[in-house]
């Protein structure tokens, strides 16, 4: 079995990406209210953060999802049995969840191939490593790729011998807002075949201060997340970010029915962005908004489904039914 991995964000394609990132920055610092979105903190380091807070004891997301996996590993590969298949994870991370999943497919006698997709190449190095160091004489293969999800899946646009089932998990999907989760789910489903399986996870509606807590932990991961933005910036773009004059905050909107997290400015200050040749005012007590986590009702959820061409095989719920973990089949 074969371990290896490939970065797809070299030559032109970074220069793509660093392009996307600035635009980014240039019309979320020019909007009024300010807002950034949450992929720009996901280097190596915030990748690294964002690991520590999914093993905080309060962030539900993670710790349903892990529920999750244990009671229904069977359930899962009793899905996959009878085939070949390729299992692609968008934002693989350290893969420490899914981890569950391939070891019991491995234990099962199960030959698939594991492709990992995630925007951190460090990320992918370090988890392709730990799974040969694990299972380098196992039934699996691992195919790496640094690259965004879209351009990862392309690269299997053309292979249909195996059933792709991927895994979008962690509630990543309520990072979008609706208009553009919709647009999500139906561009990866043009890029798959009919009968390939997508498991998406949803964190559900719950009591406000159930989210409250989950998003404002005592030990500041959150807030340590949400300002190395600012460190980012800083190196990427050239600014000139005082991270001692931010603090952030998360709370819960009825209104848009997300988690936001805010940057608030403590002082008024100017920033100077060199890469964007511009200058950026906050008032004092200025709230920049970092993140958003759109809460689904089990309705969403199967509406989005249906109306984006899938079929829901099954939901798979925590004991507590916080979060759901959504199998579709793709029909075409």
């Amino acid at each position: 079995m074969s371990f290896h991995y490939n970065n797809l964000r070299l030559g032109t394609a970074v220069s793509t990406f660093d392009d996307q990132f600035a635009k980014a920055v240039l019309e979320g610092l020019s909007k009024n209210p300010k807002r950034l979105p949450s992929w720009l903190i996901y280097d190596n380091r915030g990748s690294e953060i964002f690991t520590e807070i999914t093993q905080l004891p309060g962030y539900h997301p993670a710790q349903c999802e892990i529920e999750i996996f244990h009671n229904y590993k069977q359930t899962i590969t009793d899905l996959l049995a009878n085939d070949n298949f390729r299992l692609i994870e968008l934002g693989a991370g350290d893969g420490m969840k899914t981890h569950i999943l391939l070891q019991h497919f491995i234990q099962s006698q199960l030959t698939f191939e594991y492709m990992p997709i995630d925007i951190s190449e460090g990320a992918i190095k370090d988890l392709v490593d730990f799974l040969e160091s694990r299972y380098a004489k196992g039934t699996m293969s691992v195919a790496g790729l640094a690259a965004d999800y879209f351009e990862g899946l392309r690269t299997l646009s053309s292979q249909s011998d195996k059933r792709n089932i991927v895994f979008f998990l962690g509630s990543t999907i309520g990072n979008m807002e609706l208009p553009l989760a919709a647009k999500f789910v139906r561009e990866l489903r043009e890029l798959l075949n009919e009968g390939d399986y997508v498991m998406i996870g949803f964190d559900l509606m719950k009591h406000p201060k159930t989210l409250y807590a989950a998003y404002n932990d005592s030990k500041m991961v959150f807030e340590r997340f949400n300002l190395h933005l600012l460190s980012i910036l800083n190196v990427r773009l050239g600014a000139n970010f005082s991270k001692e004059h931010f603090v952030q905050q998360g709370h819960y909107n009825p209104s848009t029915h997300a988690v936001e997290s805010y940057i608030f400015s403590t002082q008024k200050q100017v920033v100077t962005i060199d890469a964007l040749r511009k200058e950026f005012s906050f008032e004092q007590w200025e709230a920049m908004q970092t993140e958003h986590s759109y809460k689904y009702t089990q309705l969403e959820i199967e509406s989005l489904a249906e109306a984006s061409g899938y079929r829901i095989v099954k939901h798979l719920f925590d004991s507590q039914h916080y979060f759901v973990d959504s199998i579709w089949e793709v029909k075409k």
